[in-house]
């Protein structure tokens, strides 16, 4: 998935690629992204902005599920999600963003299926009469 990055939140990002010596600036967006989700503090604020060429980025597919339903959530596009998810991550609003993707990550856990404790307490009873079965 390509998102075109807004012209400030590219110019950050591209000050970010520099100061980690990035090859691509997609590199740097999922770096950030992974940073977002994961609440890894990476303390980048600071770094000076710097022109870029080309605000195109690609998304990794491990972001593109959680930034589409990020984006599906507050009724944005998929493009807004990510410039805003990265301009408050840089500007050190990380509580404005973070509640939202540890719901969708609960949501996501809550899909599993789970064993009930009376299915469990069955299968247990049906293993335990197949082993007394097995020793006659």
């Amino acid at each position: 998935m390509q998102v075109r990055l807004a012209a400030q939140v590219a110019s950050k990002v591209e000050g970010v690629r520099l100061s980690l010596n990035y090859s691509k600036l997609s590199d740097t967006v999922n770096l950030l992204l992974d940073a977002i989700k994961h609440q890894w503090s990476l303390k980048l604020s600071y770094l000076p902005q710097t022109g870029t060429i080309n605000p195109k980025v690609r998304l990794d597919e491990r972001h593109q599920a959680w930034v589409s339903q990020y984006a599906t959530d507050r009724g944005i596009s998929v493009t807004s999600a990510t410039n805003l998810l990265i301009s408050e991550y840089l500007a050190g609003n990380t509580m404005n963003v973070l509640p939202q993707i540890q719901k969708i990550e609960t949501e996501n856990l809550a899909l599993t299926p789970q064993i009930s404790p009376q299915e469990q307490t069955t299968e247990k009873l049906k293993g335990q009469l197949l082993v007394r079965s097995l020793k006659l």
